[in-house]
């Protein structure tokens, strides 16, 4: 098996320190006549009026308030670990209404909260958008995802999320692709560096620690992670989108010989529509007529010899010699899996 250099802080993550997620929903304003349409969006409408009376402005009469330049949307954080209070962190926000553009809107404040329902963070800012949308005449088009934006350092925190990665001096790696392999080789990669029975290798996908008596929990983290190791590579692994017909595979696939052969079969079907006109002074009737004409064409079959291919250049050049379409290629390796002349796992996503 093949392995690459790196660090351990590359293969681990360590338990107690995880990212924490935080949503909330909002209002964003100032938009040019692309935002929700109140009338089939109530939800939005209601936001405005709780906003106003939070203002002071009550208003009796709303079956006329029909603004489009407000949007209904969800905003969205991650929270790196040991973030503190009045760190900025990055959002995104996404409509949630019948918005058709985000782009030109000003998010107002909006609280973060986490899963716990408490308040952790505020978002507020102007909205960078990298699509746009446009209309005219029942004509309109799109570019990119116009309904999605971000605000780089948009939200600030509020308070800190509690995070203890060492209780009693011990704390728990957790291998980001669990394997007895990496887990081992983690362990015996500490205990050389620190001493016998620093680490331990309790699962494929935790490694126990324990610092030493008096050291520095986080100048013992910062070097733990830091130590150089060899990694095993990923395993083979195909990635199939059946829907786009994309195809991804990494540089541990192989391919055996084997042989293909790759034909399609076209059936087409024309339908001519035609009046069947009476004669003069006959007692005859108009009718409509269909004349339907199919066809069946089935092209030769195209038999190939793919050849041994150790390399991910050979893989590719090999399956580029077959010639077939993006959603034949995905049958023809699903094929060639079945038959053993491929190694790899393949991954339908």
């Amino acid at each position: 098996m093949a392995w690459a250099q790196t660090t351990i802080g590359e293969l681990v993550s360590v338990q107690g320190a995880p990212p924490n997620q935080l949503f909330g929903y909002g209002l964003v304003v100032g938009l040019p006549g692309t935002g929700d349409q109140t009338t089939q969006v109530p939800y939005t409408q209601q936001a405005i009026l709780n906003m106003l009376r939070n203002m002071g402005v009550a208003m009796n009469n709303v079956s006329t308030m029909m603004p489009q330049d407000v949007a209904s949307v969800m905003v969205t954080a991650e929270v790196p670990a040991f973030a503190h209070q009045g760190q900025k962190i990055d959002v995104t926000v996404s409509a949630v209404g019948n918005a058709a553009s985000l782009a030109g809107g000003v998010l107002l404040p909006t609280p973060l909260r986490g899963g716990n329902g408490n308040i952790y963070a505020q978002a507020q800012g102007p909205l960078l958008v990298s699509g746009f949308a446009a209309g005219a005449g029942g004509t309109s088009t799109k570019v990119n995802v116009p309904t999605t934006g971000t605000l780089p350092g948009g939200a600030i925190l509020a308070s800190s999320i509690p995070a203890n990665f060492a209780v009693n001096g011990m704390s728990a790696l957790l291998v980001d692709d669990p394997s007895f392999q990496t887990a081992q080789r983690i362990a015996d990669t500490i205990n050389r560096a620190f001493g016998p029975n620093t680490a331990n290798a309790v699962s494929p996908g935790e490694v126990d620690v324990t610092a030493a008596a008096g050291a520095s929990p986080v100048g013992f983290m910062a070097d733990l992670l830091a130590l150089p190791i060899t990694a095993p590579q990923p395993e083979p692994l195909i990635i199939v989108d059946a829907q786009s017909g994309t195809i991804v595979m990494n540089q541990g696939v192989t391919l055996g010989p084997a042989v293909v052969s790759h034909g399609d079969l076209t059936v087409s079907i024309q339908t001519q529509n035609a009046v069947s006109q009476p004669g003069p002074f006959s007692n005859g009737t108009t009718v409509g007529v269909r004349n339907t004409a199919v066809s069946a064409k089935q092209s030769k079959a195209q038999v190939i010899m793919l050849p041994h291919a150790a390399t991910l250049q050979q893989v590719a050049a090999a399956l580029n010699a077959v010639g077939a379409s993006p959603q034949d290629l995905i049958a023809i390796i699903e094929a060639l899996k079945e038959a053993g002349a491929i190694k790899g796992r393949i991954k339908v996503i």
